[in-house]
């Protein structure tokens, strides 16, 4: 037997002095050993050069790591290493998100067989991308209409995996990056069109005790997504295409960083300052890394609002293999409001026993689609609060003219600015507001350009950036954060118009500070400010560049 080690408690001979048997012998010398080898006596493990007589047992030659690696997997351990870092609230189908918005039956259509088409058939297209890009301004429904699609394809046997990101969650997995590659792994490998996807998971997993989990972001994509995919992919390239599949990342814009114990303030220290934006723009590198891959099975579904980061992602290192889907009138979302209307106030008048034909009444229903914007949070919000649900918005005081019936709240909500009632039924709305102003760099700066588009008189876009910028880029940066409540990709001919807004009701939360709360200005402290950098910013323009301003664009 060539190669072989033989313990160096056995007994041998020196080929070079026989009679000195228990003698070690000099490096690389040969071996020899005349008799049996008894293995319930002598632990044989390696041999070198070794010939041997005849022998009573078996001898195991192999290489020292190699009894650890016959060891069985502990699939058991591996998953509950696994587990522990799976956000099980972000998958689709979670026990918490069973209330999560859905597309209602008849709605959305033709956003969700474009989607779907994509989906079955893309590889048909002339320029097949394996990235689609829902967006649009905040509030028109994105979630809902990727929570529909995941549910069809999951019946259809083409979902892969999901995470559904988001900022108003309970759970911090959910609104960090912390649990996406774990989540979508463990999905991944329970897919039974993802065979060999499980052992090679809990393999990894088990093999360096959960380990896996400290490496960053891309290191636990390449081991436990793509190089499990593309290993089970090369092996079955001839078994026939599989059916297609894809993998949903809803909400990317909703992913914030994970922030530093303020209780390790050394450890805080030496941490690099990230922002949210970093984490967005590295989870988008990652699934462009997989898309790129000609092997990489599945098709990518990715949904956000249109914030500057993601933007400007898709718009280059993306852009050959991404579809962009934005959410405008082209869908025609006021129909799918009046339709999304109409069933829940048939709803309500069956419970009540009213006549629907009576109640609420043409003119209503024509408002509410019309103050919506093409919202559908707006609408879900209003109908909650007129259903009166337990989760609908409640104000924290009693008041003897509080609004009690569906009736009394959808007159509560049609005049709500004619009267200014503290009681704000659209609360679930302000907070997604809310949520979204305090995401700008700074935004107390952002809510004075906000303020300074509206009062006193609603001025040109050149004129503003003339009057209010003390530096370059300025407008950008109090406003570009807000790209999906106001239009901030300006043309040259819409230089000329008023700053555009998605939403209607955006304008009236600006404007009334029940419902802004802190960053309210009001329509002096807005005046004052505007005056202020009038002045500034005088030094700074050419005589030229505000001569000759028509009247009715001036504020003095």
């Amino acid at each position: 037997m060539s190669n072989a080690r033989l313990d160096p408690d056995l007994p041998h001979r020196d080929t070079q002095d026989a009679s000195s048997s228990n003698r070690p012998a000099a490096p690389g010398t040969a071996h020899y050993y005349n008799g049996p080898v008894n293995l319930t006596q002598y632990n044989v493990e390696h041999a070198t050069n070794g010939v041997f007589g005849d022998n009573h047992g078996n001898i195991d030659q192999r290489a020292p790591g190699d009894q650890n690696e016959r060891k069985p997997v502990d699939e058991a351990e591996a998953m509950r290493y696994l587990k522990q870092n799976v956000a099980a609230g972000a998958i689709h189908d979670s026990n918490e998100r069973c209330d999560a918005p859905k597309c209602m039956k008849e709605t959305r259509v033709a956003v969700q067989e474009d989607i779907m088409s994509w989906i079955d058939s893309g590889d048909h297209d002339a320029q097949s991308k394996k990235i689609m890009w829902v967006t649009g301004p905040a509030g028109t429904g994105k979630s809902a209409i990727l929570g529909t699609i995941a549910d069809t394809c999951k019946k259809k046997g083409t979902l892969a995996a999901s995470f559904f990101f988001s900022a108003f969650s309970g759970s911090v997995d959910r609104r960090t990056k912390r649990c996406l590659v774990p989540t979508l792994a463990f999905q991944l490998m329970e897919h039974g069109g993802a065979g060999g996807t499980r052992e090679h998971v809990l393999s990894l997993i088990a093999r360096d005790q959960g380990m896996i989990f400290t490496k960053n972001l891309e290191g636990q994509f390449i081991a436990m997504v793509l190089n499990p995919l593309l290993s089970r992919t090369q092996e079955h390239e001839r078994s026939g295409r599989a059916a297609p599949r894809v993998i949903i990342i809803d909400g990317l814009d909703e992913c914030d960083i994970v922030q530093n114990d303020p209780a390790d303030p050394v450890h805080a220290k030496a941490q690099p300052i990230r922002q949210k934006e970093d984490e967005q723009r590295e989870i988008l590198s990652l699934l462009l890394l997989a898309a790129t891959n000609p092997s990489f099975p599945f098709r990518i579904l990715i949904a956000s609002r249109p914030e500057v980061t993601i933007r400007d992602f898709f718009a280059t290192d993306g852009k050959a293999c991404t579809r962009e889907l934005f959410l405008d009138n082209k869908y025609d979302p006021d129909a799918d409001i009046a339709l999304f209307y109409d069933a829940k106030f048939s709803m309500i008048c069956r419970h009540l026993g009213i006549n629907p034909e009576a109640w609420p009444g043409r003119a209503a229903m024509l408002t509410l689609v019309r103050n919506a914007s093409g919202q559908f949070i707006y609408a879900a919000t209003v109908v909650r609060y007129i259903e009166g649900l337990p989760h609908s918005p409640k104000p924290h005081w009693q008041s003897s003219d509080k609004p009690s019936t569906p009736h009394q709240r959808l007159q509560h909500i049609l005049g709500q600015q004619r009267t200014g009632s503290p009681h704000n039924p659209l609360e679930d709305l302000d907070a997604l507001y809310r949520l979204i102003l305090e995401t700008c760099p700074d935004p107390e700066l952002s809510m004075k350009w906000l303020r300074a588009t509206q009062i006193p008189l609603v001025s040109p876009v050149w004129l503003l950036r003339l009057v209010l910028q003390v530096s370059l880029g300025e407008e950008q940066y109090a406003l570009g954060p807000l790209s999906s409540l106001v239009s901030t990709q300006i043309s040259l001919e819409n230089l000329h118009s008023p700053y555009s807004f998605h939403h209607k009701s955006f304008l009236d939360f600006i404007a009334d500070p029940t419902r802004c709360g802190k960053r309210f200005l009001t329509e002096e402290e807005g005046l004052t400010w505007i005056a202020q950098r009038f002045f500034q910013t005088l030094g700074k323009r050419k005589p030229s560049s505000y001569v000759a301003f028509p009247l009715t664009n001036t504020w003095f």
